[in-house]
């Protein structure tokens, strides 16, 4: 008897820490962000600001990577897509497209409007941004450490999330 209470009181604490471990780790991946998601967000704040303003008006981000050491490359693709050349033709690199293309293949972003940003040899990518911007062709920022990202509204165009959302280029 006295070995079923004692196996009895372990299960439950079994349960207990794991319940807690769930809790703890849920907690955790909730907040965890990347370079990607953290963009999405200062275009938010950005178009909130811009909504309000005249065409032409801009609103300056301040964009902390994950990793301020390490250089970064930010693309913001539009519905159309991209190719290997185009990249080149906008002033990538060729080493760094040629690095960088095969991880959008693989995922399909260069056919799809999206924003991705590229660092340490990884990519971080959402397409929560259209809620509030979209852009008309790719847009390219490379930088280091925390940069300064100038947002110009252009435009104004139909939204996939709402009736309408700012159409922007990234300086």
């Amino acid at each position: 008897m006295k070995s079923i209470l004692n196996n009895t009181r372990i299960l439950r604490l079994s349960k207990f820490y794991l319940i807690v471990m769930i809790i703890n780790f849920s907690t955790s991946c909730s907040f965890t962000s990347d370079n990607a998601v953290n963009l999405a967000y200062d275009l938010e704040a950005a178009a909130k600001t811009l909504k309000s303003q005249k065409i032409g008006s801009e609103f300056v981000i301040n964009f902390a990577p994950i990793d301020s050491e390490a250089p970064f490359t930010i693309l913001i693709f539009s519905e159309n897509g991209v190719t290997f050349n185009e990249l080149i033709e906008k002033g990538l690199d060729s080493l760094l497209v040629e690095e960088l293309f095969p991880q959008l293949s693989y995922i399909d972003l260069k056919n799809r409007a999206t924003s991705v940003v590229y660092q340490n040899g990884t990519i971080s990518f959402t397409s929560y941004y259209r809620r509030f911007v979209d852009v008309n062709t790719t847009q390219i920022i490379n930088g280091k450490g925390d940069t300064d990202i100038f947002v110009k509204t252009i435009g104004v165009g139909p939204g996939n999330f709402s009736d309408e959302v700012l159409l922007i280029e990234l300086q």
